[in-house]
């Protein structure tokens, strides 16, 4: 038996924790309880992929010191509508109400001509299948493939144990810093509402953004999530 110390992520907070390898991924979700307060069958965490065996050990889950482990829960709103049917639009209006992220300006994405441009390319060839009425979490394989503002077919890889955003082509592979994205656009393409165009704001102002096309919509309240913290199911 040793002893362990590393740092719970969630949303914007980072708690320091010391338990014991020989500890559980159960009883490290009891411990995020008390300093998150997301009930411990709503709790996803997220180390080297989803840790889904409660009765795995630290050290047989490959925990090491100093390591950031993420806690991802829902919210009470999320909770109390969990069983409650919505329509395409309660959905879509519910993001904007918890995001903030489509609000007025960014509804004509779509239409202005630097995103025509690549739009107009349709949708990549191999592209991940678009779901245009329903949310899902981050799959644990790469989004593949969306276009990059160049027009390049670019793959998405969330790399949370490194805090970070990965957007490779076979040319490059840009590294994004989850914390310097300072706030998300999106809107669904009109006509193929299975995709959706996402930018990601990564200075001060929207000149900065990394623009990103025919992102499979099912996944984009999962990203948004993962990045403003507002943690979702």
């Amino acid at each position: 038996m040793s002893e362990i110390k590393f740092k719970l992520k969630y949303r914007k907070q980072m708690y320091p924790v010391t338990m014991q390898t020989t500890d559980t991924i159960g009883k490290l979700k009891e411990e995020a309880k008390k300093l998150t307060g997301i009930p411990i069958n709503l709790q996803k965490v997220m180390y080297k992929g989803m840790q889904k065996n409660n009765k795995k050990t630290l050290e047989s889950a490959k925990f090491k010191n100093n390591c950031k482990v993420l806690i991802i829960g829902s919210t009470f709103r999320e909770i109390t509508k969990a069983n409650v049917p919505l329509s395409e639009k309660d959905l879509e209006n519910e993001d904007q109400d918890r995001n903030g992220s489509e609000d007025e300006e960014d509804q004509d994405i779509c239409t202005q001509k630097e995103h025509l441009k690549i739009l107009e390319k349709g949708i990549p060839s191999n592209a991940h299948v678009g779901i245009k009425n329903k949310h899902y979490p981050l799959p644990t394989t790469p989004i593949r493939y969306v276009f990059n503002e160049k027009g390049d077919k670019v793959q998405l890889i969330f790399k949370f144990t490194q805090d970070q955003l990965w957007i490779g082509s076979s040319k490059s592979t840009k590294k994004i810093p989850l914390s310097h994205i300072k706030k998300v656009y999106s809107q669904r393409i009109p006509d193929i509402e299975q995709y959706s165009v996402l930018g990601l704001q990564i200075g001060n102002t929207k000149k900065s953004t990394v623009w990103l096309y025919f992102v499979p919509t099912q996944f984009i309240r999962a990203i948004k999530n993962s990045i403003l913290g507002e943690w979702g199911l």
